[in-house]
């Protein structure tokens, strides 16, 4: 420990030539090393999301709805309600709810199925001069209410995959030479009656489960969409697999950028920045599907779809990564190296055994919890070839957290310390995300030398926001102070630290 306390000491005497991390109301959480100096005996933990109990909250009841009906697609709040745009039967569905959690899904009247009212708002067979006829259309990425665009007639945007089959043009897409691939964009008033903005209005991206956020850092909303790419050493060790040689595609993911979500920064056909792709960690066969980014207290959290692909196991599950820059990104890994599952597939039983997909839009804060809204299905990702492929189903649930707990780092009985880099305290407050109800947490602040200049009493409780009391000194003359702090966890996690 002493040692870990020099570094981190010389570190702080080193703050003058080196900014400082402001300590302010964004909570600094653990997802990477960015905050951490020096660590003894403390584990970083991934801490997968919880299964709603209600699960699956949508499920096919509808004839028109087929056996699947799943989340590529958004759900948001909308005034006193929840909608939620998903892939139901014939193209887009559509569902709302007060809680978030039971849903209705009531006839429309814009697509009618033999004869009969539906839910349902686009319909992929649909021709020219059909209700919501756009040319092109595939497949739904999602919805989203865009209160900047003065047009009122465009305040709901729809970006979902553009196919034109059997393309004779210049802008063939690279991955799949005989068509036209892109992002679709309409526009509704409603949310229900869509019209046509563009259908190519970028070909950087190429295939389903494309995802996109708006970034108030750059004012600009940034896509994170389906390429190809494969690294010389990933694709070596590909190579010396007799299943991936066959079967790995190299599915990866690219980032595209647009001041008003119709005019992208790259926009010609596989040319967008790859920013997330397997590595040889993974196992020969394994390709990233998708990648789902939002902002959250400072950071990118991405949540990375996982194409498992392998001759006899062959799903998809969710892992975590991060970013500082929502371009460089680095997947979540615990103490022992490994990326652990966010959203697992369930066990043998469940209606999500086989294939989870994500919702484009950011999780919703519900009181303390943290909402994700995922697809899941009973049946495996061809190719697989095994005897457990499932029978067709799929449906949306909700997997949910506490706010920030993510991950944590957690000591047992016998104590670990934790001593940040230097930190310039922004408030007069310093607050903690723990869990030590049956343990305890102690801080200290320290100045260059390694002085204690305030103690805490012992954290026993467990909460995403405890105010740290002090029996030693105050934060009131460091306030501004460029100082380290000192945490010694026993048998307790700490997810997050802030100074507001």
């Amino acid at each position: 420990m002493l040692t870990s306390l020099f570094i981190a000491m010389s570190c702080l005497a080193a703050s003058e030539a080196a900014t400082p991390i402001e300590l302010d109301q964004k909570r600094q959480l653990f997802l990477d090393g960015y905050l951490i100096a020096s660590k003894t005996n403390v584990a970083r933990e991934i801490h997968p999301a919880r299964k709603h109990p209600a699960n699956p909250v949508i499920w096919p009841t509808e004839p028109w709805e087929g056996t699947t009906a799943v989340i590529y697609g958004s759900v948001i709040r909308d005034g006193d309600r929840y909608r939620m745009w998903y892939h139901g039967g014939t193209g887009v569905s559509y569902a709302e709810s007060e809680d978030g959690v039971q849903w209705t899904k009531p006839e429309m009247g814009l697509v009618k199925v033999d004869g009969k009212e539906t839910n349902c708002i686009i319909n992929r067979s649909a021709k020219e001069g059909d209700y919501n006829f756009l040319p092109h259309f595939y497949e739904v990425f999602g919805v989203f209410k865009d209160d900047k665009d003065p047009d009122p007639r465009r305040r709901y945007k729809m970006g979902y995959l553009s196919i034109l089959r059997d393309y004779k043009g210049s802008r063939k897409d690279p991955f799949h030479p005989t068509q036209r691939r892109g992002l679709g964009v309409a526009g509704s008033a409603d949310g229900f009656h869509w019209k046509l903005i563009e259908s190519w209005a970028t070909e950087a991206i190429c295939d389903g489960d494309t995802h996109w956020m708006f970034d108030p850092a750059r004012n600009k909303y940034v896509l994170y969409g389906r390429t190809k790419f494969v690294a010389p050493d990933v694709a070596e060790a590909n190579a010396k697999d007799e299943w991936a040689k066959k079967n790995f595609w190299g599915r990866s993911v690219a980032r595209v950028e647009s001041p008003d979500f119709i005019k992208w920064d790259v926009a010609d056909p596989g040319k967008g920045p790859v920013v997330m792709t397997v590595d040889t960690k993974d196992r020969p066969g394994t390709e990233i599907y998708s990648m789902l980014v939002f902002p959250y207290e400072g950071v990118y959290i991405g949540l990375v779809q996982m194409f498992h692909n392998r001759q006899d196991e062959c799903h998809l599950d969710i892992q975590l990564a991060v970013s500082r820059d929502s371009v460089h990104f680095a997947r979540v890994e615990d103490g022992a190296g490994s990326r652990v599952a966010f959203i697992p597939c369930g066990p043998v039983g469940s209606w999500d055994r086989f294939n989870n997909s994500l919702a484009t839009n950011p999780p919703f804060l519900v009181g303390d919890e943290l909402r994700f809204y995922y697809g899941g299905r009973t049946y495996r990702h061809s190719p697989y070839q095994g005897s457990d492929a499932g029978k067709p189903g799929g449906g949306i649930g909700i997997a949910q957290i506490k706010r920030d707990r993510f991950v944590s780092l957690s000591a047992p009985h016998a104590g670990g310390q934790v001593v940040t880099k230097p930190v310039k305290l922004c408030g007069k407050t310093l607050h903690v995300n723990a869990m030590s109800r049956f343990g305890e947490i102690l801080v200290e602040v320290l100045d260059e030398a390694g002085k204690v200049l305030a103690k805490s009493k012992p954290i026993a409780e467990d909460n995403v926001d405890v105010p740290v009391q002090w029996v030693e000194g105050t934060l009131d003359p460091l306030s501004g102070k460029v100082v380290a702090l000192r945490f010694t966890l026993k048998n307790a996690r700490l997810y997050a630290v802030w100074c507001p």
